[in-house]
């Protein structure tokens, strides 16, 4: 019978073939085992995921487990931390770079499921890694500002007394007790307040209070003329932790 001219064209299979490692059948280009003698093939090797597992993620040896080199992979690991291993990976990925991706699959084979799994595991700890180093010293600042705040606001007793004197006498005063009998009072377990000469205020936080423990905000009343204000940006806490208006000039 002739062959009907009007038929569709036949799809070509060059290029969806290769043969089996072990007996050379012709089989399909993604087939994972030779349907005549049972072999699993070798996965082929991604270019563009060895140069991206190398570059990001050489040195800590995620390209080795891809081209199954456990051994290796895990001797990446237990090194990171000198930064030889990253200097060893870039001059792999140069070399995977000027090779071509035929050359890498007759040299090496990709791995299976699992590295791709261990990769995506490794991948997700970096991110969560990078995320917290972001969050918890932003947190750490924001905590550490709302509990001077609070101290702050727990001196406003004794920082309207002061101003009272002031106001009254049109001066500083000399000693504390020109102004109250009790120089010292308690802002809850987190802060004490001291009234010093001139009228100065020290906050100084209580032990239980972290990383701002022992740590002082100092309050110095400036009398302008008939005006007076509060120069808080004196004492030894950080400026990371203190309310906007508390940081010493940059």
């Amino acid at each position: 019978m002739s062959e009907n001219v009007y038929a569709p064209p036949r799809a070509s299979l060059v290029g969806e073939t290769k043969q089996c490692d072990e007996c050379g059948e012709v089989i399909r280009q993604k087939a994972e085992i030779c349907p005549k003698c049972g072999v699993r093939q070798r996965r082929r090797v991604s270019k563009v995921a060895l140069l991206l597992l190398t570059f990001f993620l050489g040195g800590i040896g995620m390209h080795k487990f891809y081209l199954r080199r456990p051994g290796w992979g895990i001797v990446y690991l237990l090194f990171c931390w000198t930064g030889i291993t990253g200097l060893v990976a870039l001059i792999e990925f140069i070399i995977y770079a000027c090779t071509s991706e035929e050359s890498l699959n007759e040299k090496y084979e990709a791995g299976g499921g699992v590295v791709i799994a261990a990769v995506a595991v490794v991948m997700a700890i970096a991110v969560i890694g990078i995320l917290a180093a972001i969050a918890l010293p932003a947190y750490s600042d924001y905590s550490g500002r709302a509990k001077a705040q609070q101290a702050l606001q727990g001196s406003e007793t004794m920082r309207s007394e002061v101003e009272g004197f002031i106001m009254r006498t049109h001066r500083l005063p000399r000693a504390p007790s020109e102004v109250r009998l009790d120089t010292v009072e308690y802002v809850g377990t987190l802060a004490t307040v001291s009234l010093e000469q001139d009228g100065v205020m020290v906050v100084r936080f209580q032990p239980g209070s972290g990383a701002l423990s022992g740590q002082t905000i100092e309050m110095v009343p400036q009398l302008e003329g008939d005006s007076l204000r509060w120069d808080c940006t004196g004492g030894t806490l950080s400026p990371r932790s203190r309310p906007q208006a508390c940081r010493p000039p940059k």
